[in-house]
């Protein structure tokens, strides 16, 4: 058994079917199969998103294998309603039914390799997926949780379970004005703070899944947190004490494509531009905006006058009434003037976009994938955070990297909803386009050198990684 183990270590990754999960799993899993000399990796993602096409199962090193488990709902979970009682309903049902259902389903998929002379030594599971350790304690396996946030966030949560959950709430609930200082963090204010965590927030139902994680990992001998940062980029927080948490930065965790010889319409257009000229705009897969909002934002792109490349899914808002309205729809009445500056497209390979030369600012809702890829690719943003650790990101990017601004929300007495008003968009692209352009360019540009050093051969990220596999595989 040792030496099959120190001959090739075979990993078992487990991915939430979310995109900001499987995107940096998968590239963890790429370059564990792909570096690591005799490692083996079986990537494990729920029977949904293969469905839903989360993923490419193409150009993957041998050594990387696929597998499903089921999470319940194989077509997909959606919403049907916007009541925030409801909503926590249907996610508690979900969530259960996917303890339920994976737990059956990656018991037989740990077992057949057991079988088959191809043991796993260690299981890796992302944010959401408590039970994946639970079930890889009853199988006496090691288990690494992949946090695919900064350590800044997982720190806040550690510290919001481990003494500070009075002190936090307070400013959450109590004094929106006030701060907290976390230990090695900087000062952060209510809007600096994952949204999970304000009781008020539709969401907040979530934190009893993030506590169970923390709790979990003082269940396992050794607990290991495998974090989608890199040392130069979080110094402080990771510096932090975490008890017996180990704590091991391999990121950044971003797929650096080639150009597969497909140029979309879009990259034809960008190819007109001038070099960073263009507004790139994008709210990620989830982020859906209020109708209000996107008004906003289109009075705001008119009036500048810049060329933008705005990518707008399916996504549906949802009124009070439950009226499902399509993004695309609501911004109907602005499409002529917005055509005639402009490009809405539905769908864009955002790396590759972040890389072209004519883009020069990234208006983002700041999930962390996304805040990499403005890092990796050395892209000045104007930050729009929306919910969960957007909120602190967005701190992250204006604040300690310095690569852009953070817009002001305000609160709309009449409605009770948070918007950003177009002159503060049009005021925070002028800064970052104009006023302080040059200043946000060249720390974007220290930040993308950074990136590439981390996870080069030799880079902090590269080592750590290196080192987690050898100790695993002893």
């Amino acid at each position: 058994m040792d030496n099959n183990k120190s001959k090739s270590p075979h990993f078992l990754f487990v991915t939430f079917p979310a995109q900001g999960h499987i995107n940096p799993s998968l590239e963890l899993a790429k370059r564990i199969a792909g570096t690591i000399a005799g490692a083996r990796v079986t990537f494990a993602a729920s029977i949904s998103s293969y469905n839903r096409r989360m993923f490419s199962t193409e150009n993957v090193p041998e050594t990387l294998v696929f597998a499903t488990y089921s999470d319940g709902h194989d077509d997909g979970f959606k919403y049907s309603t916007s009541s925030d009682k409801s909503r926590k309903a249907a996610t508690g049902q979900y969530m259960s039914e996917m303890r339920r259902r994976g737990k059956e389903t990656l018991t037989e998929l740990i077992e057949d390799n057991r079988k088959q002379n191809r043991p796993f030594i260690c299981v890796v599971y992302t944010i959401l997926l408590t039970w994946v350790a639970e079930l890889a304690r009853e199988f006496h396996l090691p288990s690494a949780l992949l946090w695919v946030q900064p350590v800044t966030v997982f720190s806040i949560f550690y510290h919001y379970f481990n003494g500070y959950a009075e002190a936090i709430s307070e400013v959450a609930n109590n004094n929106p004005s006030g701060s907290i200082k976390l230990p090695s963090l900087p000062l952060l204010y209510l809007r600096d703070i994952p949204t999970f965590i304000v009781a008020s927030n539709p969401y907040a139902f979530f934190l009893s899944a993030f506590q169970e994680m923390m709790e979990s990992l003082k269940q396992d001998e050794n607990p290991k947190v495998l974090i989608n940062s890199f040392q130069e980029l979080e110094p402080e927080a990771l510096s932090s004490v975490f008890y017996n948490v180990k704590i091991v930065p391999v990121g950044p965790l971003i797929t650096s494509r080639t150009d597969s010889g497909t140029r979309g319409e879009y990259v034809e257009w960008l190819d007109t531009k001038s070099d960073s000229s263009v507004l790139y705009i994008s709210f990620g897969t989830l982020a859906v905006l209020s109708k209000k909002q996107l008004h906003e934002l289109c009075k705001a792109l008119i009036k500048s006058r810049r060329p933008f490349l705005w990518v707008i899914t399916d996504k549906s808002h949802r009124s009070k009434e439950d009226e499902a309205e399509k993004e695309e729809e609501i911004i109907k009445s602005f499409r002529q003037e917005l055509d005639e500056i402009g490009m809405v497209v539905s769908w864009c390979d955002q790396f590759s976009v972040l890389k072209h030369r004519s883009i020069g600012c990234f208006v983002t809702h700041c999930g962390w994938n996304s805040t990499l890829e403005s890092l990796v690719a050395g892209v000045p943003v104007v930050a729009f955070p929306q919910f969960n650790d957007q909120m602190t990101n967005a701190k992250l990017l204006e604040e300690c990297w310095r690569t852009g601004v953070r817009v002001m929300e305000k609160k709309e007495e009449e409605e009770g909803v948070v918007v950003v008003e177009s002159e503060e968009i049009r005021r925070c692209i002028e800064e970052v386009m104009e006023e302080k352009a040059e200043d946000f360019r060249r720390n974007a540009a220290r930040w993308r050198d950074l990136t590439a050093d981390a996870v080069s051969e030799g880079g902090s990220s590269f080592n750590h990684l290196k080192a987690f596999v050898d100790e695993e595989g002893m």
